[in-house]
């Protein structure tokens, strides 16, 4: 196993970031996520303000060898391990979903936890089971650099609880060495986050495993898979166009790896689309990923024969 550490990390998507290694295809990678905002959650007694922020959502990068543009980097997401400490947290002047909710005037409201064994300690009378998740993960993009802020086809802050041990995701390669960032680690996230910062944000230790498969062409937005579902998440500006993106992304997989019509896949999904936005934070920018999934016990039409691509290893 190879382990990158978290002294050199980003607040961007670009293709001029130094990665912190390059692995080999196949290598399982051990990497250390700072906290989404930087490096200033020090103890219990530490409270968030806007000001202390370094970010948005730090990452990470990890270079692949042999990764040229037009392939998939496939990437297993095998654990996710939360840091000993977590912050959630609002400012209310702009959060207006928050407004909308409940007219206020309230600033900035936080709250610093502890995770331990599997927990995070929210009150003396309450704790909640850690279900980890990364929420920022991308490769570069072969454009402009992006902000970690959104989610775009390329991956980004998707914020998809989904996205967790058993999860494999697949990604465009669109730069050599496929540049892969990650970071925004989160120990447990409730639908929508809501307060913006709403989820227990934490640095984690995210083990993956990063294999090359060629050829990226036919995917409009993202696809992943773990045993029982495949899924899609897209992100554009309303939470409709998110949902339209993302379903529209999973009918295409059903037709082509799965052997289904378009038409008897819609109709399929009428009776068995699973399907939540992730995050809506307001309308400052494309704030509303959606993802789409289906069980895989469903994806065998009478007669088809479900196939699978071949991966670099």
């Amino acid at each position: 196993m190879i382990h990158v550490g978290k002294e050199r990390v980003y607040n961007t998507l670009d293709a001029a970031h130094e990665p912190a290694a390059t692995v080999a295809p196949g290598s399982v990678v051990e990497i250390e996520t700072q906290l989404n905002g930087g490096d200033w959650l020090n103890g219990i007694e530490d409270l968030w303000d806007p000001s202390k922020s370094r970010g948005p959502n730090l990452t990470t990068v990890v270079a692949v060898e042999g990764a040229r543009p037009g392939d998939t980097l496939v990437v297993e997401v095998l654990d996710v391990v939360p840091g000993p400490l977590g912050y959630t947290g609002f400012a209310g002047w702009r959060n207006p979903l928050s407004q909308l909710i409940w007219e206020n005037d309230w600033d900035v409201v936080t709250k610093t936890v502890r995770i331990e064994d599997g927990r995070v300690l929210w009150s003396d009378g309450l704790s909640l089971p850690v279900r980890p998740m990364i929420g920022t993960i991308a490769t570069a993009p072969a454009g402009e650099p992006q902000t970690n802020r959104y989610a775009y086809r390329n991956g980004g802050n998707m914020d998809v609880q989904e996205i967790c041990p058993g999860t494999t995701l697949y990604l465009p390669v669109e730069v050599e060495g496929a540049l892969l960032h990650v970071g925004d680690c989160h120990a447990i996230m409730g639908d929508g986050e809501i307060p913006h910062g709403g989820a227990i944000e934490c640095a984690a230790t995210v083990t993956l495993r990063l294999s090359l498969r060629p050829g990226y062409a036919s995917h409009g937005w993202l696809r992943a898979e773990n045993d029982t579902h495949i899924m899609t998440i897209a992100n554009l500006d309303r939470m409709k166009d998110s949902f339209c993106a993302a379903c529209r992304e999973l009918i295409w997989w059903m037709v082509e790896d799965y052997g289904f019509d378009p038409k008897e896949a819609y109709l399929l999904l009428g009776q068995v689309l699973e399907a939540r936005c992730t995050m809506l934070h307001g309308d400052d920018g494309p704030f509303s990923p959606y993802v789409c999934k289906v069980e895989k016990r469903f994806l065998v039409p009478e007669g088809s024969v479900a196939r699978s691509g071949e991966e670099r290893s």
